[in-house]
């Protein structure tokens, strides 16, 4: 294993396992009889669970979108390869939250997504959807419940000063997490500093020097790519550069 899928096995084991009822695809998963239960026991005739190894891929772009997936623990992060050859980090994702919901429309996947250190989803064949005959209505609804929550849009992360950018990003990511029932107090970063830099379409110098001042400040404690809030939100210095 290479210090670089070491370093994501060790660091991808902070977040999740998340429960059921914490995830988008729960109500779905319901209504198609995949997983519905609490107890620790799982019913999953025609849906699977799926490990990702540290830096593996979960679906390529361009390939056959035949299932969606939901985080069940760990993170992923969604990447574009520029015609340059160059990796655009356009999101990650925490555990409760769904990918490869493009298939719906475009019937292939529109990024890669890659496994932010040992990840676990639940997958669901898009073609098992369209046998639930009995229960179309209600599934009808769920599906579009589950698409307007793709749908909605997130504060732009690259936009406006860089310090702005960095606690606009780790602000985001603490929420989704206690949402789901997470600690979003301390967690990993799951990113590397330069993925992070480019995610947020900042120089990697600018983006560790942005996390050093916080942590200085107190606003932050970070050890390696573990990040504990401190005072996060409060205001900031006048250097924004």
């Amino acid at each position: 294993m290479t210090n670089s899928k070491r370093r994501l096995a060790m660091e991808g084991a902070t977040t999740g396992p998340i429960a059921c009822r914490s995830c988008d695809l729960n109500e779905v998963c319901r209504l198609c009889g995949l997983i519905a239960l609490e107890t620790g026991a799982t019913r999953q005739s025609t849906g699977a669970l799926r490990s990702v190894e540290p830096g593996a891929s979960l679906f390529r772009a361009g390939t056959p979108a035949n299932s969606i997936y939901a985080v069940r623990q760990g993170m992923v992060k969604t990447v574009r390869v520029t015609a340059e050859g160059d990796e655009a980090v356009l999101d990650i994702h925490t555990p409760g939250e769904v990918l490869g919901l493009e298939g719906f429309g475009a019937g292939t996947y529109s990024c890669d997504a890659i496994a932010l250190g040992r990840v676990v989803c639940c997958e669901l064949p898009l073609p098992m959807l369209g046998e639930q005959s009995i229960r179309v209505r209600q599934l009808s609804a769920a599906l579009l419940r589950l698409l307007s929550l793709a749908a909605k849009p997130r504060v732009p992360a690259a936009r406006g000063p860089v310090r702005q950018r960095v606690t606009t990003f780790l602000l985001d990511l603490a929420q989704r997490l206690t949402q789901r029932g997470l600690d979003g107090h301390q967690f990993s970063l799951g990113l590397s500093r330069q993925e992070l830099a480019n995610l947020l379409d900042a120089r990697l110098e600018t983006i560790s020097r942005q996390i050093q001042r916080l942590h200085r400040e107190r606003v932050i404690h970070i050890k390696g790519n573990l990040v504990t809030l401190l005072a996060l939100g409060s205001k900031p210095s006048a250097d924004l550069t």
